[in-house]
């Protein structure tokens, strides 16, 4: 069986209005120039469902989905956001109209950067990763070490993207 996996944030909805929310207090305009400790308080503010209604859904990243689903892929869905936010996220996809086949989150506890996680993640699929569509360059880099052969598309906010 082959698949598409698709990240979230950035990737199918626009966060930016959610991520300025979140960082505003902090006086700084990257949760790197924060300290760990306030980078932690950054991400559980970033990551408050209250806040996903800032979010905004990206038509173009979804109408990729819907034309993966149409040639016969798997559609899974990988995220940073916890584990402990499962029902959330899924209302928002549904609230939006996006299918998907699997959802796979961040383990509660788990601080490891995305570029880690998502291709650590990946090895557990019981497919064959043919596209891979992220808005994390590194990330996209790492997935290539474990999915040489599948389609790279780097996406943006606006629905833009490229293929790498």
């Amino acid at each position: 069986m082959k698949c598409a996996v698709f990240d979230i944030d950035n990737t199918l909805f626009d966060v930016r209005r959610r991520f300025h929310f979140a960082i505003s207090s902090f006086n700084v305009n990257s949760p790197r120039e924060l300290p760990f400790d306030l980078q932690r308080q950054f991400w559980m503010r970033f990551l408050n469902p209250e806040l996903f209604s800032l979010d905004i859904p990206i038509s173009r990243s979804i109408e990729m989905i819907m034309d993966a689903k149409k040639r016969g892929l798997r559609v899974v869905l990988i995220t940073g956001r916890y584990e402990s936010l499962r029902r959330d996220t899924e209302l928002q996809l549904m609230q939006a109209g996006i299918p998907y086949d699997e959802l796979i989150m961040r383990p509660d506890g788990n601080f490891q950067r995305d570029k880690e996680l998502k291709p650590s993640l990946l090895k557990g699929l019981n497919c064959e990763v043919v596209e891979y569509h992220d808005d994390d360059l590194e990330t996209l880099l790492e997935v290539r070490k474990i999915a040489p052969n599948s389609l790279l598309f780097l996406h943006r906010p606006d629905g833009s993207f490229e293929i790498i």
